[in-house]
């Protein structure tokens, strides 16, 4: 079993970014929570025309990489099919809430070259380029890296 690592940069992430991530994904989470059904047991009822459905809806006037709502999807997706295992165990009753401001970025919208990390923010607009050749402890191999968290605060 692989060792999974992570690394702590302080940057000024984009606060807007953040915010409209945090507030789509309270959205989508709505739109899955509703797809759940209650028989003998909670399941998600949520086929590929809803899942594009959704998609749609999310991109209406978001005006950041698209990938970021793909990312939306799926981790809500996750957050619910999660929940269903641990509310059909007995060990939950409370919904799913959307609590904490992150962004996952995807390694598809992100590259590394001579040192600078650079992030999409906006398709061919707007980016957010990080200096890492300050961060000596930082390994150089990002072909493998599976994704960046950026966080309020840095």
């Amino acid at each position: 079993m692989e060792a999974i690592k992570s690394y702590r940069i302080p940057i000024n992430a984009p606060k807007d970014l953040i915010d409209s991530y945090f507030e789509i994904r309270k959205r989508a989470l709505e739109v899955v929570l509703s797809k759940v059904k209650f028989s003998e047991k909670a399941h998600l009822e949520l086929r590929s025309e809803d899942r594009r459905k959704l998609r749609g809806e999310l991109l209406k006037n978001w005006r950041y990489s698209k990938h970021y709502v793909d990312s939306i999807i799926n981790s809500t997706i996750g957050l619910v099919k999660g929940w269903i295992t641990l509310y059909n165990k007995g060990m939950v009753e409370e919904l799913p809430k959307i609590t904490r401001k992150t962004v996952h970025i995807k390694n598809t919208l992100f590259s590394f070259k001579s040192g600078m990390l650079k992030i999409s923010i906006e398709p061919n607009r707007r980016y957010l380029e990080v200096d890492l050749a300050k961060y000596c402890w930082i390994p150089r191999d990002f072909d493998s890296l599976g994704g960046l968290i950026l966080t309020e605060g840095g």
